[in-house]
């Protein structure tokens, strides 16, 4: 059985349901009318006497967005799950951007446990023979 850590959770906000039986089976499929995320899971019992959510615009945000709870009629939160990631590809993503910004295309770096070295090729030759 493998576990997955949940990276950060999908928050929708659905506004109130309408009335009647009818305008339910006439409405098309509903659509939140805000989606945000938090770090941890949002219970609704716990909201009971609050007036508003905060939740993240986006999921790296810092900044919350606060909704005033009175506007929300059902809350649908979903985990969304930390991918395995290649570390290798992370670590070397912000060197390959580094040298694509600062240095021209002749410029290599060579990268220890104990040190880095950028290196700037004056001359090649290479051969099959």
């Amino acid at each position: 059985m493998e576990i997955k850590l949940v990276k950060y959770w999908k928050v929708e906000l659905f506004g109130q349901q309408p009335e009647s039986v009818i305008t339910q089976m006439l409405a098309e499929k509903r659509k939140p009318f805000f989606t945000g995320y938090s770090k941890e899971q949002v219970n609704p019992q716990k909201l009971h006497g609050s007036e508003f959510i905060s939740l993240a615009p986006s999921p790296d945000s810092l900044e919350l967005q606060a909704i005033r709870l009175y506007r929300v009629g059902e809350i649908k939160c979903s985990p969304v799950y930390e991918q395995e990631a290649d570390s290798f590809a992370e670590a070397a993503e912000p060197l390959i951007k580094w040298m694509a910004e600062n240095t021209h295309p002749h410029h290599s770096a060579i990268v220890t446990s104990t040190g880095a070295e950028l290196l700037m090729s004056e001359r090649v030759h290479n051969t099959d023979k």
